[in-house]
């Protein structure tokens, strides 16, 4: 957490915000503590160095060793209840390696898209000195060549990367940014990433989240592990969350329409309810919704919308055991 850039990020945001939300303060106390721990434990370790007590640590090492034993011995016993019957579907070893494989190709495949329309925008913005050669096509097709996604990939998908460089058209490019939100979850899924912010701090997308993957795409295959469905449900409950609140703060202020009466008396009621509370609102970036841009917030509700439709389309497929069969399709 600490050599998180977003980390750091979100402390600012909270920073900027601690004066007048005390969520933000919270925050603020929550990240000193976490700064503070290492040195803490440094500090313990150069007492016990310093006052030649090392004999104590295996003493310690037994204490926890004995304690996670009673706990392993506590949890294996046997009851007379019958056994607690999960929630969710838990996958076998095979259909999860089959997921991470699958979830994998598809982060490479978004990646490579997604850098290939960075470079485009900067070969739009830029003039490149006389004589230098532009290589990002043939980078991105060796890449998804040498891992064998070239003939899994969607024709029209195929086709965009065949076009010569600096030839993508600026709507296509724009419309591709939306690809950050399901390549941003799938870096999560796949454990690339060990926290996953909320929508309101997330609504920014860099580059570097797909150049990084290019660079290094084995980031993607080493691990083993997927995250859990029910971390994915409580990461949708909290986008679900973002999208009622700024569908409603939307359809208030006029730019949304309501499906119909009832539904524009309840987004007015949700609108004036929340209205410039500092430490109840939903927060984007550093504004509340209720003060936030008509533009922001028709961003923040296309994102939390994207993440909400992503997370039930994944649990649905982890719970049939599945993945889809190529081929593999981009969509923003």
């Amino acid at each position: 957490m600490l050599f998180r850039v977003d980390t750091w990020r979100e402390g600012w945001l909270s920073l900027r915000r601690a004066h007048k939300d005390r969520r933000a303060r919270k925050h603020l106390r929550q990240l000193a503590w976490l700064v503070l721990v290492p040195f803490l434990c440094l500090a313990y370790i150069g007492w016990i160095v310093g006052q030649r007590l090392i004999f104590v640590v295996p003493v310690l090492l037994v204490i926890f060793g004995w304690k996670a034993w009673s706990h392993h011995k506590k949890e294996g016993s046997l009851s007379l209840l019958p056994p607690h019957k999960p929630l969710y579907r838990v996958l076998t070893s095979q259909e999860q390696a089959g997921f991470r494989q699958y979830f994998a190709d598809m982060a490479l495949i978004y990646a490579v898209m997604l850098d290939r329309a960075g470079s485009e925008t900067y070969l739009r913005n830029k003039v490149l000195p006389e004589g230098v050669e532009v290589t990002t096509r043939r980078v991105h097709l060796d890449l998804l060549k040498s891992r064998g996604l070239w003939d899994r990939m969607a024709q029209c998908d195929r086709e965009a990367m065949m076009m010569p460089d600096g030839q993508w058209n600026p709507g296509w490019i724009e419309q591709l940014l939306m690809g950050f939100e399901p390549l941003r979850l799938m870096r999560w899924i796949l454990r690339v990433d060990f926290h996953l912010p909320v929508v309101g701090r997330q609504l920014r997308f860099d580059y570097k989240l797909a150049n990084e993957i290019v660079r290094a795409p084995g980031k993607l295959y080493d691990g083993k592990e997927l995250i859990t469905v029910s971390q994915m449900e409580t990461a949708q409950r909290a986008a679900e969350s973002y999208y009622n609140r700024c569908i409603a703060e939307r359809i208030f202020r006029g730019d949304a329409e309501a499906a119909n009466e009832e539904s524009s008396r309840i987004a007015a009621s949700v609108a004036n309810l929340y209205r410039n509370k500092q430490h109840e609102d939903l927060v984007l970036g550093v504004k509340l919704v209720s003060e936030t841009s008509s533009q922001e917030l028709e961003w923040a509700t296309m994102v939390s919308r994207r993440r909400m439709g992503f997370f039930h389309w994944t649990m649905i497929a982890l719970e049939r055991g599945t993945p889809p069969e190529p081929p593999y399709k981009f969509q923003p």
